[in-house]
């Protein structure tokens, strides 16, 4: 028998990780996240939407960090309409420094490749 849920088990368990990306629920996430058969990168059967684009579409700025923060997501996949989901930050979302800040990530530039290099406690202008 394989390790992996089978087809309908795992497309549940993803809907389920979806839907608390969705509401921000950044419990239920880190829980999800925790789970070794969740693909971080799952997307939706129709709409190709990833938990970093549901996510980055809703301005949930805890669950985005806690999925970026995991350094598995693949930034530049794309949805079924073609975009990342730092465009789906600019064009859903509405927040351009979201969208700046995951483009930035994607493409290994800017301020959120200096935040990644800062050391575990090191402390920042914000904190």
């Amino acid at each position: 028998m394989p390790s992996q849920p089978h087809d309908a088990e795992r497309r549940r368990l993803h809907a389920a990780f979806l839907e608390a990306v969705n509401i921000g629920d950044v419990d239920k996430v880190r829980q999800f996240l925790a789970n070794p058969t969740i693909d971080i990168n799952y997307a939706e059967l129709g709409t190709g939407l990833t938990a970093l684009h549901i996510a980055a579409g809703r301005n949930a700025a805890a669950v985005l960090r806690l999925l970026t923060g995991t350094g598995r997501c693949d930034l530049g996949t794309k949805d079924a309409q073609g975009r990342t989901a730092a465009v789906v930050a600019v064009t859903v979302g509405r927040n351009p420094a979201v969208g700046r800040y995951l483009a930035d990530l994607q493409h290994g530039a800017g301020i959120a490749v200096t935040r990644q290099r800062r050391r575990p406690g090191e402390q920042t202008d914000s904190g």
